[in-house]
């Protein structure tokens, strides 16, 4: 099935509208509609090469490779709703792109158009790898840097949440940007362009320089007492 016939089946079951939906498709994407149902209730997908896209594709699944700008835009998208459209957009690439860029909107139809052409358990394993990667960088390999894990302790009530610090949620990025140009406006450009692998390890050397001068300052308070 392809990604985009998957996206609007998607969107017909969740508006209650899948009789409506069949109706209106060709008889080809209905025999696809099909198929998948057939495998779903097999519980076996047949296997999908979605390496074979990178002979097509800039494919991203590995954060620490994608621009600041990038990865923004990620998880904006992954924190609000996680449209799989968008987050395939964001990581599926055209080929001839050197760098990072999604500000041409004609070329940025032209790539969803082809995406939607795509099959869809490739786009799935994709989007699936991103996430994996996702997950081990931020809350592993770099955990503490930019975001913390919080863990459940068992048996223990979860306390209700403290009123959301909107000034913080709106500038959380920019803050970074700004930290990372140490205040210097001509340089944010440069700071959204680095490579999320370069962003990182800056910001974990500051985060772990924090640390230390603080743990330096609480032992000479605790000498003078």
């Amino acid at each position: 099935m392809k990604f985009g016939l998957k996206l609007k089946l998607a969107d017909a079951i969740s508006n209650d509208r899948l009789e409506q939906f069949l109706k209106e498709i060709s008889i080809s994407e209905r025999l696809d509609v099909m198929d998948a149902a057939d495998a779903l209730n097999e519980g076996s997908f047949r296997a999908i090469d979605a390496s074979s896209m990178a002979d097509r594709y800039n494919v991203y699944t590995d954060i620490l490779k994608m621009s600041l700008t990038q990865f923004i835009l990620l998880e904006h998208t992954i924190k609000n709703g996680f449209d799989e459209s968008s987050v395939a957009a964001l990581i599926i690439r055209p080929k001839d792109e050197p760098e990072f860029d999604n500000t041409d909107q004609e070329k940025e139809e032209k790539l969803i158009d082809s995406i939607y052409e795509e099959d869809a358990i490739a786009i799935a394993h994709i989007i699936k790898s991103m996430m994996q990667n996702r997950d081990y960088v931020l809350f592993t390999k770099f955990e503490g840097v930019i975001y913390n894990r919080i863990e459940p302790i068992e048996g223990e009530e979860e306390e209700e949440p403290d009123e959301p610090d909107t000034f913080n949620e709106r500038w959380f990025w920019y803050s970074i940007v700004r930290a990372l140009a140490n205040e210097d406006l001509t340089k944010f450009q440069f700071v959204y362009d680095m490579k999320m692998s370069d962003v990182l390890v800056e910001m974990a050397y500051r985060v772990q320089l924090a640390k230390r001068i603080e743990a330096e300052r609480r032992a000479e308070e605790a000498r003078r007492r």
